[in-house]
């Protein structure tokens, strides 16, 4: 067996990043972009006014109440023309260029006004710059504002679309396929016979990739029979990814990498040294990749989480592999010594710190109902058999 560490790697080796492709702005939230992209103006590309209120000199204000004329009035997306005058202001909406000879703003709820006479109280003073928001002062021009390698969120397509923007560059998303094995297991609103259980790993990898925004095909159950997984099988390597959930182990029934390699798929490594998921198949046809992970659903979850969600993301042009951050063991811990072992944890922050709390009465890899009180693992080198509370621990955050 290989290390978890060496899996991963080679993993990541054999993970090509997919094409470049130019998209609509609008559509690219979930994709990772291929390019930097340039300021082309400021941001704001002019002083404004940061509230309703009133545009002035501030000297104007030496003592307070002061009355002052107000000259006009700019709305949004309109101005003023005219230099503002000692003694005068200029009634201003947010967002509206702040008039040339005013130096701030003065909210309207700090002001009375005389509609008949054009004159303006104002009850309080302001300094020079306030509640105004300066040209530049969140973007300068021919700065980077978005990087390559970035996550394109909600955010990102704002930034981009403030630059003008209505296209950008973005790598490619991978088609990944998914299929079951196993006689003993029934999907979900079927009648369960003696001897079977639903299937919980199918609907959980659904729901693992939904935000990933990529093209998912779910090919369901494959019986236990060199028939039915040849079949299928050939179905879920026209994928970039084809992943396969049971029959790795060593059972009598467990088919699924001999099947495989006489799909022409070519082993690169079966069995590696972490607790759950020793057994996990990864493997490569050309440039797909194809894993088969243990069919207990701890595994499932731990392996995609760690194995194969780092291989997605390089695809996806976004940055691997894991990102792994240390908390502080809450209560003693013991462990068989042996293999890396991945535990249910919950992760809470105290006073800036991460504190990390097994899950108590854990079961081991079928234990589903573990993960629901978990927010990540904990990971334990295997030459451990006892750590004592308040001992620095690696975590793998949800």
């Amino acid at each position: 067996m290989i290390t978890f560490e060496e899996a991963l790697k080679e993993i990541l080796r054999k993970t090509k990043r997919l094409e470049i492709e130019e998209l609509p702005l609008v559509k690219t939230k979930g994709y990772v972009l291929a390019e930097n992209i340039k300021a082309k103006l400021d941001m704001p590309p002019f002083d404004k006014s940061a509230m309703d209120g009133y545009a002035l000199r501030s000297d104007d204000l030496k003592s307070v109440p002061e009355k002052l004329k107000c000259v006009g009035i700019i709305k949004a997306g309109g101005g003023y023309k005219k230099t503002v005058k000692k003694g005068e202001c200029v009634k201003i909406m947010t967002g509206s260029p702040l008039p040339k000879g005013t130096n701030g703003v003065v909210m309207v709820e700090r002001t009375s006004e005389d509609e008949k006479r054009g004159w303006i109280k104002v009850l309080q003073s302001i300094r020079a710059g306030e509640n105004v928001c300066f040209k530049g002062e969140d973007i300068k021009k021919g700065t980077v504002v978005l990087r390559k390698g970035m996550l394109i969120r909600e955010t990102e397509v704002s930034i981009a679309s403030s630059q003008g923007r209505t296209k950008v560059r973005v790598y490619k998303k991978p088609s990944l396929a998914i299929l079951n094995t196993g006689d003993e297991i029934v999907e979900p609103g079927n009648n369960l016979t003696y001897g079977k259980i639903y299937n919980s790993n199918g609907p959980m990898l659904l729901a693992l990739l939904q935000n990933k925004n990529i093209k998912v095909q779910y090919l369901g159950i494959a019986a236990d029979k060199e028939k039915s997984l040849m079949r299928l099988m050939r179905q879920g390597l026209k994928s970039d990814i084809f992943l396969l959930s049971g029959g790795v182990s060593m059972g009598d029934y467990d088919l699924v990498p001999e099947v495989l390699k006489q799909c022409g798929v070519k082993e690169v490594f079966h069995k590696i040294q972490m607790k759950p998921g020793k057994p996990v198949f990864f493997g490569t046809k050309g440039e797909k990749l194809v894993f088969g992970v243990p069919g207990n659903p701890v595994s499932t979850y731990l392996t995609f989480l760690v194995l194969i969600k780092p291989a997605l993301d390089k695809m996806m042009g976004k940055t691997p592999p894991l990102h792994i951050c240390r908390g502080r063991l809450k209560e003693d811990f013991r462990q068989k010594p042996g293999r890396k072992h991945f535990v249910p944890a919950k992760v809470l922050e105290e006073k800036g710190q991460l504190h990390v709390y097994p899950v108590k009465k854990y079961h081991g890899s079928a234990d589903i109902a573990s993960l629901s009180q978990a927010n990540a693992f904990m990971a334990i080198e295997g030459k451990f058999s006892f750590l004592k509370k308040d001992s620095l621990v690696e975590i793998i955050l949800w």
